[in-house]
């Protein structure tokens, strides 16, 4: 059973069990139509539309049917009607009730009226691009998401536009678009097919790049990811051997993805990265979708935030399916334990949180997409302990302050990036000198010193401007000197693979 499908018999299900009010999020007005057609015609049930637009029109033809009247307006008129049989759907559902307690009221007025009356026959379909369900309407309110497309129904709008066109496809084009148009809606796919055969006059695999560029314009829009562009490489990073040796395997099979699937292996899921403040786990974020070739986006969970009931949830699964649609990609969750703060504390904010996290834990576990999931955190016991099992994530490492050997090597690397002579520099003393320096307080010192040796007359960088500048310094590890303890002892007791 498709998607589509299971979403239909569900949505029965609801409409002979008379559940009021029905609301389904999506962008694509003309699907949404087609699966009220069929629930209609099986029901022998009629349809009055109202949106934001037009007022009260023409289901079929969208055209007025009465001089505007709100949708306040309206439902004091459906409230007063013979409902026997009826749909009635409301488009623009978020805008129409947003900071409008008169149509809230008369919402829940009609709910109540359906809920007390089963041989009404009645139900409210609320669709709209996003979910906005006030407190006072939650209770009469069962949501659903239409599905994207899937790999069958996408090969088929595929070889229909084909047919339509008169042309042809070989296999290989064929397989790499479907993999391409993962994520996007029937329209985006068929605007995107036209566009590529109006380029060249074909459809084939170079118009995948056309449907990654739609992709990244998607996320720009959406405003709830970042897209972030990376030139880091895992060169860059001292240290972290045994996460660059890990990273490099999963890197070889996501090269070779058809082979490796062929072969029996499972697309990796993602890795957590914890550890101490300033030790490379944003850094090596980047230097991974560079190692990957892929694009890397960015979730700020907080930023998923909203004030109405279910707005948070609902920007959460927008998110997560943005990033499938960008897919292959890795997703980024920087700061994992603030972002499900509280959870299990009671509070309003943490029931939120609860269910954000619920959504994200059956996202990890369930997604189809080729999204590699890459979570960075400093306080792994802030994080419930359902996260960290197995299944979840392929592996968690854990992020030290750096050793002497790396401090050289970190020493060197920023040395060289600032073109700076690093033979001439005692970098084993200057290891030495740093023990309990993180590679961003490293980084700092080099930095300083270089800008002191400028304003000196730019006299050269030596080692013993550097060692002066060391001497100045108050590394986190001092600084932060119960914190960063706090923090070691829960990673010794947690046992978590060393990233060294």
């Amino acid at each position: 059973m498709s998607n589509t499908e299971t979403l239909y018999t569900n949505i029965r299900a609801h409409i002979e069990s008379h559940y009021p009010l029905l609301y389904l999020v999506t962008f694509e007005e003309k699907q949404a139509d087609q699966l009220i057609t069929q629930l209609a015609v099986e029901d022998k049930r009629k349809i009055c539309e109202w949106n934001l637009a037009r007022g009260v029109v023409s289901f079929d033809h969208k055209q007025p049917l009465a001089d505007y009247r709100d949708l306040a307006s309206t439902l004091e008129d459906w409230l007063n009607e013979d409902l026997t049989n009826h749909f009635l759907i409301i488009k623009d559902a978020h805008l129409a009730m947003r900071d409008n307690p008169l149509v809230i009221a008369r919402l829940k007025a009609l709910a109540n009226k359906l809920l007390h009356n089963s041989e009404t026959k009645a139900t409210v379909l609320l669709i709209s691009s996003q979910a906005c369900i006030p407190p006072e309407l939650e209770k009469f309110i069962t949501l659903f998401d239409l599905p994207l497309p899937d790999e069958e129904k996408i090969r088929a709008v595929i070889n229909d536009l084909i047919g339509r066109l008169g042309e042809t496809i070989d296999a290989k084009s064929l397989t790499e678009l479907t993999l391409a148009f993962r994520g996007l809606s029937e329209h985006e796919i068929t605007q995107l097919l036209y566009r590529g055969f109006q380029q060249d006059g074909e459809i084939n695999s170079d118009d995948v790049a056309l449907v990654l560029h739609e992709k990244e314009q998607i996320i720009k829009k959406s405003g709830i990811l970042d897209m972030v562009s990376s030139v880091e490489k895992l060169e860059n990073i001292g240290g972290l051997m045994q996460l660059k040796k890990w990273l490099k395997q999963k890197a070889n099979i996501l090269h070779n993805l058809t082979d490796a699937r062929a072969f029996g292996v499972e697309d990796p899921k993602g890795v957590m990265i914890v550890g101490m403040p300033g030790c490379g786990k944003s850094l090596t974020a980047k230097a991974t979708a560079s190692l990957f070739k892929l694009p890397l986006l960015r979730l700020d969970v907080g930023s998923l935030m909203g004030k109405y009931v279910g707005e948070s949830e609902s920007n959460m699964r927008r998110a997560l399916q943005l990033a499938e649609a960008v897919s292959p990609c890795v997703l980024w969750v920087d700061e994992l334990e603030k972002a499900f703060v509280g959870i299990g504390s009671g509070n309003a904010g943490s029931e939120v949180a609860t269910r954000l996290f619920g959504y994200f834990l059956t996202w990890m576990q369930d997604k189809t997409g080729a999204v590699f999931v890459l979570a960075t955190a400093n306080d792994i016991s802030a994080l419930p302990p359902e996260l960290l099992r197995k299944g979840r994530f392929d592996e968690i490492f854990y992020v030290d302050f750096p050793t002497r050997d790396e401090r050289e090597g970190i020493f060197a690397i920023h040395l060289k990036k600032r073109n700076k002579n690093s033979i001439t520099i005692d970098v084993k003393k200057l290891a030495e000198k740093t023990d309990g320096f993180s590679g961003a307080d490293i980084e700092a010192v080099v930095k300083e010193a270089i800008e002191v040796a400028f304003v000196d007359n730019r006299t050269a960088l030596t080692t013993e401007r550097l060692i002066t500048v060391i001497n100045n310094t108050h590394p986190l590890k001092i600084v932060m000197k119960d914190k960063v303890q706090e923090y070691a002892d829960k990673f010794n007791n947690l046992k978590i693979k060393p990233a060294s």
